[in-house]
């Protein structure tokens, strides 16, 4: 197998390979594969408001170069602060990135040409794919903010949290003075739980089990192509040790 020259970007889109001088023949969404050496890294962290509402999230952006590509991999803070660095620079990557259908600029102006869906770190076997950012960040088409796995671990705190609000309420109508009932605020938040746990829960399902069924959305059809172009199975079947931001 031929290596790959430092420092220098190879396209890969529909199965075809390319010069990184040469423009994609592929739309802005369409996932570009590409190899080489991290350049010019560096580490940032932004607060990013969707749009449309009023809560800001932090994330860590490391930004660098892949031959002439500007490329932006976004982290989770509550993920990034303890965990080992994802790049270094030098280090040879094989990275999924989408460019941008306007360009990005950091708070210094300079524009960045895609972001990352996934990242394959050769120097150190450490594997990431980018879900969180794309809750936050508006594109065209892009993969889905959480994976099944990540639904799995934020359904265990939601049944978590509702059964501690539950406990909390049967320890309030306990420490009460027993001349005065609240059976009936028992009864009222029971119901209200399950409603909202219903509105947030039950689309999610359907959607996960449409997936399961080989009836995907465009997203998670997306999200799919990314897993597969870069070899680490799939969403719904990842390959072992990939960290999922």
């Amino acid at each position: 197998m031929d290596e790959i020259a430092p420092g220098r970007a190879t396209h890969i889109a529909n199965d075809t390979a390319g010069d990184a001088n040469s423009p994609p023949a592929t739309v802005a969404s369409a996932p570009l594969r590409l190899s080489g050496q991290v350049r010019e890294l560096e580490r940032a962290i932004e607060s990013i408001r969707r749009p449309g509402h009023g809560v800001l999230t932090q994330f860590a952006v490391y930004r660098f170069r892949l031959d002439r590509l500007r490329l932006a991999f976004y982290a989770p803070m509550s993920q990034d602060q303890y965990a080992p660095s994802p790049l270094s620079e030098s280090d040879r990557v094989d990275v999924i990135a989408q460019r941008y259908a306007a360009q990005r600029s950091d708070d210094d102006g300079r524009a960045d040409d895609g972001v990352v869906l996934a990242l394959d770190n050769r120097e150190n076997g450490r594997r990431y794919v980018c879900h969180s950012i794309f809750r936050w960040m508006v594109l065209d088409l892009a993969p889905v903010g959480y994976t099944p796995r990540m639904l799995g671990e934020a359904l265990y705190w939601t049944v978590g949290l509702s059964v501690a609000a539950l406990a909390a309420i049967i320890g309030l109508d306990a420490v009460l003075p027993s001349g005065r009932s609240w059976s009936w605020l028992l009864g009222d938040c029971l119901w209200a739980i399950a409603l909202v746990d219903a509105l947030i829960w039950v689309p999610v399902a359907v959607l996960q089990l449409r997936w399961r069924l080989g009836r995907p959305t465009r997203r998670q059809a997306y999200t799919e192509q990314v897993y597969a172009a870069i070899g680490f199975g799939s969403a719904l079947r990842p390959v072992a040790g990939l960290v999922e931001l």
